[in-house]
């Protein structure tokens, strides 16, 4: 009796550690979603390679610094059914064709879009059958000059994630190709990638990890070779990479309850990243973003600096972008912001995870530097011989001379461009444009002043009068010219006065060294 009572013993402790098996349907299905924690870098330092039968893994001292959620969808709610079916030519079983090729997508990544140009909504379209899991086709749109399209890149080999049923000593490998060609969306690059990738379920036993113990999983181990080249304006640049992932399965989870990617670097393979099955936990907020460029120019002919700013922030459930400049505040993850403005801005941006109690909230100031390189914001003002002439003429500029003598007083009527002083004094010009205000020096202004204002620069127009070409001539470069009426009224930039009425013209001079006006007269 004694006898047969250790022989039951042994029978039930070999069945509780006999190796699992891991069935397709085993695997995620549609509208099932996973929170995944990713682990501190500390826990890169770990033994992953250590493996064997029967064997215990234990990493419950990995710690996770944040968390996200894997959701696997229903590929019609993907966004890419009717563009694939379009490159496809199916029309009228669009749908048919549709669900014999995807019955599982999942996000790769949000994407982003910098200064009109980027990929974003990337989903990954897959098979799930009985024997295989293939990855087929990638969903995204892209953007570029600012415009939006979908398009989908198709698998000429579909790559095989994995065969099932899934048992200790299964080794296979598979190959995969796919093409890209971004030129007809306007965008001169062609992307073509082979890859090879091999499975081996090389070991199995028990795995702790924070979330909890697994009492029958299986250890694979991925090597995936990827060859790409990259063609850009006809030119080529390949590359080969080769990634190791060891995984981790239980059959009560529809993905990998542990999964350590790492990169083979000069025959040593390096862990980058550490993730793992888990529960929602209150993980300490952390906000970080950047921007591009890092030093905008205002563009006159725009009006404005583009800024696009990237959201690097991890363990939040909502955010506020402040932008510094008194506009609306946007919760957009990576926006694109309009500054109106020359200036240093203070952008703010604030998280929040409202999953812990009470709220856990944290925030990043930096700075942005808006320069005009152009000079469209400029205070400076030209004395003419009969006029003061404001020489910022940027669209939607309002103008409001003052009275320096009179503790800058506005002068009456005085909202034009150009000024006609009816006294010799000091005056100085406010310039309102986007909303943001500005004012001159104050000025000397000399009625009746018979002097040309030539700074010694010896500039030189001839005829004067004149029937309409002019010849002006200069010691330095001359950078632009432009010629006004005697109201102040904005005529041309081209010294030819052919198409205009007899009168006298004012023709403002701007050069390396400064500004002149000359007055010419039309005959």
């Amino acid at each position: 009796m004694k006898q047969i009572t250790i022989y039951l013993l042994l029978l039930s402790s070999s069945c509780f550690f006999a190796q699992t098996t891991y069935l397709s349907t085993d695997y995620a299905a549609q509208n099932e979603s996973f929170i995944v924690s990713t682990a501190t870098p500390a826990g890169l330092a770990l033994d992953f390679v250590q493996t064997g039968t029967n064997f215990n893994w234990d990493y419950s001292t990995l710690t996770p610094a944040s968390q996200e959620t894997v959701l696997y969808q229903n590929p019609n709610n993907a966004g890419y059914k009717n563009i694939w079916c379009l490159f496809n030519g199916y029309i009228l079983n669009c749908t048919s064709q549709f669900n014999n090729n995807f019955n599982l997508a999942t996000k790769l990544g949000d994407g982003l879009v910098l200064q009109g140009f980027g990929l974003t909504n990337i989903i990954d379209h897959l098979k799930l059958t009985s024997t295989m899991l293939e990855d087929k086709m990638i969903g995204a749109s892209i953007t570029f000059n600012g415009t939006t399209v979908p398009f989908v890149a198709t698998f000429q080999s579909p790559d095989v994630v994995y065969q099932f049923p899934m048992n200790f000593n299964d080794n296979y490998t598979n190959n995969s190709a796919l093409n890209l060609d971004l030129t007809p969306f306007g965008v001169p690059v062609q992307i073509a990638s082979t890859g090879q990738r091999t499975n081996l379920v090389e070991g199995w036993g028990s795995l702790v990890t924070p979330f909890g113990t697994y009492a029958n999983v299986l250890k694979m181990k991925t090597t995936l070779v990827s060859n790409v080249t990259f063609t850009t304006d006809g030119t080529p640049q390949q590359t080969t990479t080769t990634t190791i992932s060891y995984k981790w399965f239980d059959p009560a989870y529809g993905i990998p309850v542990l999964q350590v990617d790492g990169n083979q670097v000069a025959g040593q393979w390096i862990p980058t990243s550490v993730s793992y099955f888990d529960i929602q936990r209150c993980l300490v907020p952390n906000a970080l973003f950047a921007f591009l460029p890092v030093v905008a120019d205002f563009d006159p002919v725009a009006n404005n600096a583009s800024v696009s700013f990237v959201n690097a922030s991890t363990n939040y459930d909502t955010l506020t972008w402040n932008f510094g400049d008194g506009t609306a505040t946007s919760s957009v993850a990576n926006p694109t912001h309009n500054y109106t403005c020359q200036g240093t801005y203070d952008v703010t941006l604030t998280i929040v995870n409202a999953f812990c109690s009470p709220d856990e909230t944290d925030s990043l100031t930096i700075p942005v530097t808006i320069t005009d390189s152009q000079n469209a914001f400029t205070t400076s003002v030209t004395v003419a011989e009969t006029s003061l002439i404001a020489d910022r003429d940027l669209a939607g500029t309002t103008y409001q001379w003052l009275d320096c003598d009179a503790n800058n007083a506005p002068i009456n009527g005085a909202t034009s461009q150009v000024f006609s002083p009816t006294a010799a004094g000091n005056y100085a010009v406010q310039l309102t444009t986007n909303g943001c205000v500005s004012v001159s020096n104050c000025v000397e202004f000399a009625l009746l002043s018979t002097t040309d204002f030539d700074y010694s620069q010896n500039i030189s127009i001839v005829p004067n009068p004149t029937s309409g070409l002019l010849t002006i001539s200069s010691l330095v470069e001359i950078k632009e010219i432009a010629v006004y009426s005697v109201l102040g009224e904005f005529i041309t930039n081209k010294p030819d006065l052919s198409d205009q009425a007899r009168g006298l013209y004012f023709i403002k001079i701007s050069t390396e060294t400064g500004t002149v006006i000359k007055k010419v007269i039309k005959e």
